[in-house]
């Protein structure tokens, strides 16, 4: 998920680091390879707003200068939706978030 591939045991920690505070730890928790595991259509599947979440971790590891999010967070509830856009506003460098009423 992160920047560099295989992930270094650093960057394992702070993607799981990352993924808890967007409300990911539970999911995590259930799955058998916890952040190792497999998700997509031939692995473990997600609900949509796990899915968002997913791609915003993916994001914001990324680390870098400007972050576009397009619609990003449409199939989150309030809830996730608030701790999405705390983690979103303290780790990007730069937000752009586009949504369409």
């Amino acid at each position: 998920m992160g920047s560099a591939w295989p992930a270094s045991e650093e960057d394992l920690q702070e993607a799981k680091a990352l993924c808890e505070e967007l409300g990911l730890g539970e999911l995590l928790e259930r799955m058998p390879s916890g952040i190792m595991q497999r998700v997509g259509e031939t692995g473990w599947q997600l609900s949509h707003g796990e899915r968002s979440r997913i791609f915003l971790a993916r994001a914001l590891l990324q680390n870098a200068q400007l972050t576009i999010l397009d619609e990003s967070f449409a199939a989150l509830d309030p809830e996730s939706l608030e701790k999405c856009l705390s983690c979103a506003f303290k780790r990007a460098k730069t937000l752009l978030v586009i949504a369409h009423p």
